[in-house]
């Protein structure tokens, strides 16, 4: 009896480690495009899901947005995993044929933040960024009585979530009479954003940067110069030091995300996915974007994104 006890007690353990076993949790790997806040506010959102669900979260993430090359190796690390779903915000191109390959091995992908062209993904949970710029846009207008020369502060020309909100401004602060007198890529270094706000600041009444790391670059560079809170800035994300600014009058307004709603939905959509639940074509979910003012602002006894 104690040599039957002992082999039932290896078949049970065996059977424990065995990945097909029915009480196995799924793993659904999550690839970013960075490692600031706002990502590590997505991945809060998309692992508390993952519990719920009882999925398993498996992420890894890159250290600075743009590296293709690396987050086409962090996919492989994810299918070697044995994750059965991929959620990703494509930093290019690229990912797409790896995506479609992807889905014909019966891995299903959600893009988050970013959209790229093709078929090869399940779904989309992103902002409304051209309704974010469209926003920005009308809320500078307003802060100028729909008159006065801005600038519009361009990311990055591969980036398309940027690229969305770059085009709703432009197109919101013309509709409203505003000069777009400044429209350049500066990206989000501090020294190149000096260098062109000493020559053009003096004929501006207002600044636009399109997402959280561009902000925080004018903000610093305004700052170097000694001109924070005399021009109109409208921003994008948030975070303490964002915050403070607002509440000092330095930033007249921030267009917020909802970083963890894009991580929770992006979570369910791979389990939709998973289920077999089938979709014509992809599947576009896109979250509202809300302005945040200092008068907002003292309303709230914290905010609710601490990105």
């Amino acid at each position: 009896m104690p040599r039957i006890a002992c082999l039932c007690h290896l078949l049970i353990s065996a059977a424990v480690l065995l990945p097909g076993a029915s009480w196995a949790r799924d793993c659904i790997g999550m690839v970013p495009a960075g490692s600031s806040t706002f990502w590590s506010a997505v991945e809060a959102g998309a692992r508390q899901s993952a519990d719920e669900l009882e999925l398993d979260l498996y992420t890894r993430g890159l250290s600075h947005d743009g590296d293709v090359e690396v987050q086409l190796q962090l996919i492989e690390r994810v299918v070697a995993r044995g994750c059965r779903g991929l959620i990703i915000a494509p930093t290019g191109q690229a990912i797409e044929s790896r995506v479609a390959a992807l889905r014909a091995q019966g891995i299903p992908t959600v893009y988050i933040d970013r959209d790229i062209a093709g078929e090869g993904a399940y779904g989309l949970v992103a902002t409304d960024n051209f309704l974010a710029g469209q926003l920005a846009g009308q809320q500078l207008a307003e802060l100028l009585g729909g008159r006065g020369r801005v600038a519009l502060l361009r990311l990055r020309q591969d980036l398309q979530s940027t690229r969305e909100r770059e085009r709703g401004f432009l197109l919101a602060a013309q509709a409203a009479g505003l000069e777009v007198a400044f429209d350049a890529y500066l990206g989000d270094d501090r020294e190149g954003i000096v260098a062109a706000l000493s020559e053009h600041l003096p004929r501006l009444d207002g600044l636009f940067s399109p997402n959280g790391s561009s902000t925080r670059a004018t903000l610093a560079a305004l700052r170097q110069l000694g001109k924070a809170g005399q021009v109109r800035f409208v921003g994008f994300d948030g975070g303490d030091l964002l915050f403070d600014a607002v509440r000092q009058g330095e930033i007249q307004a921030l267009l917020l995300q909802q970083p963890q709603a894009i991580g929770d939905h992006a979570v369910r959509l791979v389990q939709r996915a998973l289920r077999g639940e089938p979709a014509a074509a992809r599947l576009r979910l896109l979250l509202e974007p809300r302005v945040l003012t200092a008068d907002k602002l003292a309303e709230m006894a914290s905010p609710e994104q601490p990105w």
